[in-house]
């Protein structure tokens, strides 16, 4: 029995099914679900590779934009001719869209005629073969009768890789399918067409379109089936294209819309992607290939590959003897002659065998049964290979679409073309298959196109040409509300002009400019808990809010909403403030505190005249109230008087505050500079800290918030030339016609109701929605602000919402841009406002720049993807001297109304008798004008050869002997080292129209244990932080010039040495001083000895600070930094310099001012506080001046004065917190952050703060007192360079002590950095003048050879003249 099993065992082997062994020999292309999804993983990252501006240079998978931003939508029309090239045929087409009727099935008419082109035309001159084209194309029309009464629109399909920037312009980036024309590579395509058609003669046509075959699928399918939004080819070759949201096509500027994207997918694998999913006979298939290395994906999966991969096998096979019993004819041996017909052929469901044996016999092969099957068997694979990949790939892509559309299910229609796919008996239907595994949340329908790519083009052509005509049209309808930067000025202007008036007490004014008597915001000591009440609009806001003091500044906040119905909004003034009384009462009882009394802000966002901070009239109702009895009446009484009704609680209303204010003081608590306070929601406002003296309304000194009221900006018709007849419309509907003009431009009450009656007007002009205006669309009010926000973030959800609303099929990219026009303009003019006000406050405060913070609130600020953006750039561009920052409010106005309250409700404890601390920091005009005297003495000393060693002032040479000229140009690296950050630049300065500056930049940290370490680490740190930057910039084979900002006191031999004399602001690297740092930096990048640079200059910050200046100002000849430290240099006379020989020109200083006073000269104006941070520091009796000035020292200063003042009760009630006695725990930005509030401890702060900017305008008074008496003028006129986070300089303090001097003080923007690259620009540009001098003056050189011949010649004369005269 054991032998019969053997023997069946033994010829079962020997009859094994065909299919297993093939199965067996290919299983690497057999692949399976997990193996798909990893491709179609893959193939998404390449596409979003290739999608990105950054990656796509780099990417395989090219994602090229085609400028085709929509599919047919029935009202095309139009006669175009057509133009079909990707094969060895070329076909011309003139296809009909009936006039008057659109595109519907049947409705297009087409004639076509199809002409070869010959191999050597397809491997010839570029020109040749658009010539043949071209003459093709005559011979169409003219067989046609085309006329030329008219110019013909031409689409040109191209099937072959292409850059497109236009519809109409695209860059060949290749050849494929056995093309191989030269001179085209690289060149626009459509405009070669053009010449080409010129030089044939006899047309009149225009090239409106050039697209892909996969696009024109897309499209011609499209054409039957609105759902397709993919377009596939599998034949020859194989491409897919898809609409991608324009927010996501990085190389087409714009994120409304879509676009279809042609993703070339065939190039999928080349850098490597597919490499372990390839076969050896991919490879063979790659390698015999016209272009090895490329288009891998192609070779995987198209019709012009896949019956030579078939061959492959079966060779492969044969001569292992597992087919034909190792027989191995020519034939088969022979490149090609298997084609893709073949593998279709052998895969048919009855004859497919049959077909497999008569294609193997033609061969040459005499093939068994099982050969058949398992050839057969073959081709099932390789094919079957093909359509899971394309699976895969597709799925990707529809995974990305159904992503882009935040979409749990995807309904999508996928238009197909090619001959794999027409004529391969099995191909759809595997496709179909697996991509519905793969997605089972898709429902994928699958629409092969019936007319070929030539449809699609013009299509694309007819689409294009109906999107230019609607656009120009929406464009031209839409440019009213565009607002030219001339406008906006004007808008700024009228608000200025508007801002301006309401301050006066005379004559009426637009914009009320109303006192709300707050005249500080918080400073962080306020302490204690306070009710706040919130009426501005449908609701009524009742909170408690407890403050926590001290430098953990902490907030809780407690809070209850109440609806105000409709009828008590609009009924008796009696019944809403009972009605707010009701909720109070409710309030008290929810939190347990009614019989707490707790003073309370009331938060009133309605226009009130103010006459102190807890009165105010009401002027006027807005936002929809209308309750009898109460313009003209003190809310504030009317309140209070219906608490008393009540009779359950009390409640002492101590601030009347708008929502507006509220905004600003709520974000002045977190951010102390924040002094302006802007509504952008339902309202629009604003508020700012005003210069009371400005302020007719009001005699007192300081400052105080005015709630300017703007939104009535224009009730007087001043923005009458900016006004649309949609604005018209909606004021006329309102119910306050007439009234709060700019707030019906600006806020979202209005907006969605101007976008409202422009969709209309759009509509009945058949622009939008096909003509047909429904119901809804001409309901007031329907048209919701908020829908602006989700339109222009594209949310799916809304515009289902929408079309189902408006009974019509939505046109996104119009509405997209209605939509943007409207809430653009709303930006701008609210933008145009803010930078009015912007510059009021810094014209007020005589800056030449101003940093201030904007707090705000409001959802069209919160909610809309661009107002924000918009209105930024808009105030940035109308006000380039303020640096304006915006911080939203994250608990908005009640919390403000209880800020407020607390301080109106702080007490005032710190009274004159600080002033004994701080008297002796409080200088006159005679003692500043002594100081500059001394300090002028110790420059001179400085100067001197023979008193500079004992000098406090070294007056270091840095040898630097020109400001920029504008005629400075290169490529250079600039090392900024000067603190725990350092910093490195490439810095290029071109000079072509204007000179201008490029600057990329890293920073890099330097570690504690480094700067306290030796110094060939800190250099080697350095050297390696220069090779990382070099190598990430790819600069380590160019040698660039080099500046080295070294920001401690060197003394210089030239300009590229520098001896370091000493470490400052807290470095101490050791074997650093006394040596020269440039050479020590050499010496660590020789140590590294992968890149080489060269050192041309070592600098000062200060000195770098200056040269930056001196760019944009050439008369910058003084450099100052007042932050963590301070210095300053400046111009001196060559023949004033002892230390470096020659008498001529000039040569900057530094001046290392900071150890001014170290040789007691300064004794009599230090404090005892002054002495006390000198003993504590690192440096004793070294730089005493740095020390009573600078950003390091000046927060300990106000910590070791309010520990005093504590210790004898004058602050805190005594009590000293161990924080407080924590050296270091104050820092100098928490004294600015302090010397925004008006109490006694903001005064300790100024004062401290002040001195600083008065010694530091006398030290400068010196240094432009000199300049002035060396260039001997009798009014010096010059621009000083500051740099430094704690400049607040006083220039009326220096003007004061130099009176004949104008001064200029430019802020450096870009640091010292810059700086250096300027020296060695400047150095280079010397360098260059020198030796173009020098080649001059060489013309004037004799060599010796010269010399002796003029002897010679002289030797001649005289000897012809002794000669005459002997005769």
């Amino acid at each position: 029995m054991l032998a019969v099993h053997l023997v069946s065992f033994y010829f079962t082997k020997l009859k094994e099914d065909p299919t297993k062994k093939v199965d067996r020999f290919l299983h690497a292309m057999r692949l399976h679900d997990d193996q798909l999804s990893d491709i179609s993983a893959r193939f998404q990252a390449e596409m979003k590779k290739g999608l990105s501006a950054e990656s796509n240079a780099a990417a395989s998978v090219r994602m090229l934009p085609t400028h085709v931003r929509s599919t047919p939508d029935g009202s095309e029309k139009g006669q175009f001719v057509a133009l079909d090239l990707g094969g060895s045929k070329f076909k011309v087409l003139q296809v009909k869209v009936r006039e008057g009727v659109g595109i519907r099935k049947g409705e297009v008419e087409m004639e076509e005629k199809t002409y070869p082109i010959p191999t050597e035309i397809r491997a010839g001159r570029g020109t040749e073969l658009l010539d043949h084209v071209s003459e093709c194309l005559k011979d169409f029309l003219h067989e046609k009768n085309i006329g030329l009464e008219k110019k013909h629109p031409l689409a040109f399909t191209f099937s072959f890789p292409c850059e497109h920037s236009a519809l109409d312009q695209g860059l060949l980036l290749n050849w494929s399918k056995n093309y191989r024309a030269w001179g085209l590579l690289g060149k626009d395509v459509v405009q070669s067409l053009r010449q080409a058609i010129d030089r044939t003669g006899g047309m009149d046509v225009e090239v409106l379109a050039m697209v892909n075959d996969t696009v024109a699928t897309m499209m011609t399918c499209g054409f039957d089936d609105q759902y397709c939004d993919v377009g596939l080819i599998i034949g020859t070759g194989t491409n897919a294209c898809y609409m991608e949201e324009m927010r996501h096509v990085d190389l087409v500027e714009g994120d409304e819309g879509r676009m279809c994207v042609n993703t070339e997918w065939g190039a999928f694998g080349d850098d490597g992607a597919l490499n372990d999913y390839i076969t050896e006979f991919d490879r063979d298939v790659d390698s015999a290939s016209l272009n090895p290395g490329r288009q891998i994906f192609e070779k995987m999966v198209s019709g012009l590959y896949l019956g030579e991969l078939v061959r492959l096998v079966v060779l492969k096979m044969a001569k292992r003897g597992r087919l034909f019993e190792g027989q191995v004819s020519d034939a088969l041996r022979t490149t090609g002659t298997i084609t893709t017909a073949h593998v279709a052929a052998m895969e048919e469901y009855r004859n497919g065998l049959k077909n497999t044996r008569e294609i193997l016999m033609d061969l040459g092969l005499n093939p068994s049964p099982d050969d058949c099957i398992a050839v057969q068997h073959v081709s099932t694979i390789v094919s079957f290979r093909s359509s899971n990949l394309v699976a895969a790939a597709l799925a990707a892509i529809l995974t990305r679409i159904r992503q882009n559309r935040n979409l749990r299910t995807l309904r999508i229609t996928v238009g197909v073309d090619g001959t794999v796919y027409k004529t391969h008996p099995q191909y759809p239907k595997r496709l179909h298959k697996v991509v519905r595994r793969l997605l089972p949340e898709c429902h994928v329908r699958f629409v092969l196109s019936d007319s070929g790519s030539s449809k699609g083009a013009a299509l694309v052509t007819a689409v294009a040409q109906r999107l230019a005509s609607q656009r120009r049209q929406v464009d031209e309808t839409l440019s009213s509300f565009t607002l030219s930067y001339e406008q906006l000025q004007l808008v700024k202007a009228r608000m200025r002009a508007g801002l301006e008036a309401g301050l006066k007490t005379n004559g009426p004014s637009a914009v009320k400019m109303l006192p709300s008597f707050v005249y500080r915001t918080p400073d962080g000591t306020e302490d204690g808990k306070y009710l706040a009440l919130d009426l501005g609009g449908t609701n009524f806001r009742a909170l408690l809010v407890k403050f926590k003091k001290g430098l953990q500044q902490n907030t809780r906040l407690y809070h209850k909403i109440y609806t105000i119905p409709l009828e008590i909004m609009q009924g008796s003034g009696e019944d809403l403030f009972d009605h707010l009384a009701e909720c109070i009462s409710d309030f008290l009882d929810y939190m347990g505190i009614k019989n707490a009394h707790l003073p309370a802000g009331f938060t009133f966002s309605f226009p009130c005249e103010q006459t102190s901070i807890d009165t105010g009239k009401l002027v006027s109702w807005t936002k929809g109230f209308k309750a009898t009895d109460c313009e003209g009446h003190d809310v504030v009484s009317l309140l209070s008087e219906a608490i008393k009704r009540r009779n359950e609680f009390d409640l002492d209303i101590v601030a009347l505050v708008n929502d507006t204010v509220g905004t600003m003081m709520s974000c002045a608590y977190e951010d102390p500079q924040c002094e302006i306070g802007l509504i952008a929601g339902t309202g629009s406002n604003v508020c700012y800290m005003e210069e009371v003296k400005n302020i007719e309304k009001n005699k007192q000194s300081g400052r105080m918030c005015i709630n300017t009221e703007w939104g009535g900006l224009g009730d007087d018709g001043s923005l009458d030339d900016i006004i649309t007849p949609y604005d018209t419309e909606v004021d006329h509907n309102s119910i306050n016609p007439g009234k709060q003009r700019f707030e019906k431009l600006t806020s979202g009450m209005y907006l969605g109701e101007v976008v409202r009656q422009v969709l209309l007007d759009l509509t009945r002009r058949g622009l939008l929605f096909r003509g047909h205006v429904t119901e809804p669309l001409k309901t007031p009010g329907i048209f919701q602000t908020k829908y602006l926000s989700q339109i222009e973030r594209y949310e799916k959800l809304f515009f289902v919402l929408v079309c189902t609303t408006f009974l019509c099929i939505l046109f996104i990219t119009s509405l997209t841009f209605v939509c943007g026009e409207v809430s653009r303009r709303a930006a701008q003019l609210c933008g145009a406002g803010m930078a009015a006000i912007v510059d009021k406050i810094r014209e007020n405060r005589g800056l030449d720049h101003l940093n201030i913070t904007v707090g705000v609130d409001g959802s069209l600020y919160k909610l809309h993807p661009h107002f924000s953006i918009v209105l930024k750039e808009t105030t940035r561009l109308l006000a380039p001297h303020c640096n304006v920052t915006f911080l939203p409010s994250d608990e908005g106005s009640g919390k403000g109304a209880a800020l407020i309250t607390a301080v109106a409700m702080q007490k005032h404890k710190m009274k004159k008798r600080n002033e004994k601390y701080l008297y002796s920091m409080r200088f006159s005009d005679e003692t500043l004008l002594d100081i500059m005297q001394r300090f002028r003495r110790e420059l001179v000393q400085g100067l001197g050869r023979d008193t500079n060693p004992t000098a406090t002032l070294k007056m270091l040479p840095t040898f630097v002997r020109s400001i920029p000229d504008g005629s400075e140009k290169g490529d250079f690296i600039a090392l900024d080292l000067g603190g725990s950050n350092f910093r490195i630049l490439r810095v290029k300065v071109s000079h072509e129209k204007k000179q201008t500056v490029q600057m990329e930049s890293e920073i890099y940290d330097t570690p504690e244990d480094i700067i306290h370490g030796s110094g060939t680490r800190l250099f080697d740190h350095v050297a390696e932080c220069l090779g990382d930057f070099m190598d990430k910039h790819k600069i380590k084979d160019k040698r660039l010039p080099v500046g080295f900002t070294f920001s401690f006191p060197c003394q210089q031999t030239k300009l590229d040495e520098g001896y370091l004399i000493t470490w400052t602001k807290r470095f101490k690297a050791s074997g650093v001083e006394g040596m020269d740092v440039v050479k020590l930096l050499n010496k660590a990048i020789k140590k590294r000895g992968d890149y080489d640079a060269d050192i041309m200059a070592v600098v000062n910050d200060t000195v770098g600070t200056m040269m930056t200046c001196g760019f944009d100002d050439q008369r910058c000849e003084v450099g100052i930094i007042i932050g963590t430290g301070t210095n300053a240099c400046y111009m001196e006379e060559l023949r004033h310099i002892d230390l470096v020989e020659g008498d001529e020109g000039r040569m900057c200083v530094n001046t290392e001012w900071g150890a001014f006073g170290d040789d007691g000269r300064l004794e009599d104006i230090r404090t005892e506080f002054d002495r006390e941070i000198d003993r504590g520091s690192l440096n004793p009796g070294k730089q005493l001046f740095e020390k009573m000035v600078s950003g390091m020292y000046m927060g300990e200063l106000v910590r070791l004065i309010l520990v005093k003042m504590a210790r004898e009760g004058l602050l805190f009630e005594g009590r000293i917190t161990p924080e407080l006695l924590t050296k270091g725990k104050i820092e100098t930005k928490h004294v600015s952050a302090i010397e925004k509030s008006k109490d006694g401890l903001t005064k300790v702060c100024t004062i401290v703060s002040f001195r600083s900017a008065n010694l530091i305008a006398a030290t400068l008074a010196g240094i432009l007192m000199r300049l002035k008496e060396n260039k001997g003028v009798a009014r010096l006129r010059t621009t000083v360079g500051i740099d430094g986070s704690l400049y607040k300089m006083h220039p009326q303090t220096v003007r004061r002590l130099v009176p004949d001097s104008d001064v200029r003080f430019l802020l450096s923007e870009s640091g010292s950095g810059k700086g250096a690259a300027m020296v060695t620009a400047v150095a280079y540009r010397l360098a260059e003048q020198s030796r173009q001098i020098a080649q001059t003056l060489s013309e004037f050189r004799l060599t010796t050879e010269q010399l002796l011949e003029v002897s010679r010649g002289i030797c001649s004369v005289c000897t012809c003249v002794c000669i005459l005269l002997l005769h």
